[in-house]
């Protein structure tokens, strides 16, 4: 495992495949029932439940259980095909939730080991619980507890990031792959709660640290059934945004087809000359 203390940085091991983390400081951290480990010390937590709540956690893991997003995973697996097709790397899901895009990379890639990690309890217990091979942990990225220059590939699947801490873990040969929303993003959705829908800012956030090598527009619609149209608008902001009538409307349009639009962009590590 490549696990570091979130408290004093030193390395962890599992010895002998013990049911729990330590480092040469002894800090000690239990494995859960569910098989992930809790990284996030209570100091550094900001609320009692930090991340998304159950509540939105059930609705994404219903939705996304019914594969309406199955073709961004595939093209991310492709893409990462490009580069690691035949050798073993090492995969950080950042801001994994319940683990929905890891699953689906390890069914085209199964030369990876994933580390998912999210700041929501209730997110990682449903990843666990889902893919009992991964390594999933309760943690921060402000606080990565990875060792340095000890992954190959982040995704950032609209996820909160460090600078720093993305190149701390990051190899010197990682790529940093982000997947943001693209101008027509869920148009359809959001004509039932705007008066007036302004497309999306696509400007990806820069990274210091790292340089843009591509950056391309993905596209296609989904027609999602009452059930997971609900679910749809529970797991997104607008969820907070939609009153009322503006909900029940949503729920009663059969038939929808929705835009889904994203910008994928890839990063490489800055070497030292550039």
């Amino acid at each position: 495992m490549l696990y570091s203390c979130p408290l004093c940085d030193k390395d962890l091991s599992q010895p002998d495949q013990s049911k729990f983390l330590r480092c040469e400081n002894n800090h000690q951290f239990d494995q859960a029932k569910q098989g992930y480990f809790n990284l996030l010390p209570v100091q550094r937590k900001k609320s009692k439940e930090p991340g998304d709540s159950k509540e939105m956690i059930v609705a994404r893991q219903d939705f996304l259980a019914a594969d309406y997003y199955q073709p961004l995973a595939c093209e991310i697996s492709q893409r990462l095909a490009v580069n690691f097709a035949d050798n073993a790397f090492n995969l950080l899901d950042l801001g994994c939730g319940e683990g929905y895009y890891s699953r689906q990379i390890k069914k085209q890639l199964n030369n990876m080991c994933h580390y998912g990690i999210d700041i929501s309890k209730a997110a990682i217990i449903k990843a666990a619980q889902q893919d009992k091979e991964g390594c999933y942990s309760v943690a921060s990225s402000d606080k990565i507890p990875l060792q340095d220059n000890s992954i190959d590939v982040v995704l950032k699947v609209y996820a909160p990031a460090n600078d720093k801490e993305l190149v701390r873990v990051s190899k010197k040969t990682a790529i940093l792959m982000t997947v943001t929303p693209g101008p027509r993003h869920l148009w359809q959705l959001r004509e039932f709660i705007y008066d007036d829908v302004r497309a999306h800012d696509t400007q990806d956030t820069q990274f210091s640290g790292f340089e843009r090598i591509s950056s391309e527009q993905f596209k296609f619609s989904i027609c999602p059934s009452t059930k997971h149209r609900d679910a749809l608008l529970q797991m997104t902001p607008f969820a907070w945004k939609a009153n009322e009538k503006q909900t029940l409307a949503i729920h009663q349009s059969d038939d929808l087809n929705i835009e889904l639009d994203f910008v994928i962009n890839i990063y490489r590590v800055k070497s030292a000359d550039d």
